[in-house]
């Protein structure tokens, strides 16, 4: 008896490992498989035409002492990753809050503001750079109010901010989950909070910022991750410029990778990003559980 359930306990999970196989096939080939080769690339010199050529941790030496440009790049890289990410938890934390309080026509509110979010990239790219040049709308509107607007996209100081603008564009999908969680709050804490004489402010900071906490954690280091990889926005609006002021990381890789065809060295600069991140996200998990108790 004990026997045939075992067969049987086996034929279940064999179909449940059949219906799993392509999601595992996938991870196994296209994740696992790429960033062992990678990691064995580093340490090469791959220009892919010729047979990789082993050289230890040159390129890494290259990086840190001969290339200034890697340091650029990851300062760029930085400055786009913290503007970004904090700019849009504010202001998504801010107009989630008055989504909250608004009552009637939240749906509506809701939709518009995600909207955004599910716009194909590369058109909406398009369109921002018709809105931050010289005679663009953006332009001309602070013209109204007497201000000589910045050349934003061809200009070294305002090339960053001008992206980070561009990137609250898809702020929806923060708003969405931080709404969730204010809506998930109980009631009955900001009632207990009213009868004892909290105002607006003091409720705010001591009963809605905390029980966000673990969801504001969520937001931000995600869009951290997320705002590492960016790409697409520098090679389409401005291609690294002006003055390799856009050149981030995962665009330096690119153009190493397949404009230079040093794929060994971009290896090596993948790896230093990924080696990166993996402190900066626990440095963030440490800050959130003393800022909060988030546990």
């Amino acid at each position: 008896m004990k026997g045939h359930q075992r067969k049987n306990l086996l034929k279940q999970n064999m179909k449940g490992y059949l219906f799993v196989s392509p999601w595992i096939l996938n991870l196994a080939f296209f994740t696992i498989i790429p960033i062992i080769v990678s990691a064995f690339l580093s340490f090469t010199k791959y220009d892919m035409v010729n047979p990789p050529r082993w050289i230890g941790f040159m390129n890494y030496y290259i990086m840190f002492k001969l290339d200034p440009s890697f340091w650029k790049a990851l300062g760029n890289t930085l400055y786009y990753m913290f503007g970004s990410v904090f700019s849009k938890v504010f202001l998504a934390l801010v107009l989630a809050v008055l989504l909250n309080n608004a009552g009637r026509g939240m749906g509506l509110y809701r939709t518009i503001f995600f909207l955004p979010v599910v716009l194909p990239a590369v058109p909406v790219m398009f369109l921002w750079m018709m809105l931050f040049s010289p005679n663009g709308l953006i332009n001309r509107f602070l013209a109204l109010f007497g201000i000589n607007g910045p050349l934003w996209l061809s200009s070294v100081t305002w090339s960053k901010p001008a992206l980070i603008i561009m990137s609250l564009w898809g702020i929806g999908g923060i708003i969405v989950i931080l709404l969730a969680g204010l809506q998930d709050v109980p009631k009955s804490i900001y009632e207990a909070a009213q009868l004892d004489g909290a105002n607006s402010v003091q409720i705010f900071w001591k009963i809605t910022i905390p029980m966000l906490s673990p969801i504001i954690l969520f937001c931000v280091v995600t869009g951290l991750i997320s705002a590492s990889q960016v790409f697409a926005e520098a090679y389409i609006m401005t291609g690294g410029g002006p003055l390799e002021s856009t050149t981030f990381v995962n665009l330096k890789i690119y153009l190493l990778a397949f404009k230079q065809g040093n794929m060994g060295y971009a290896s090596a600069m993948a790896w230093v990003m990924f080696l990166l991140m993996v402190p900066l996200t626990i440095t963030v998990f440490r800050v959130f559980r003393k800022w909060s108790p988030i546990d």
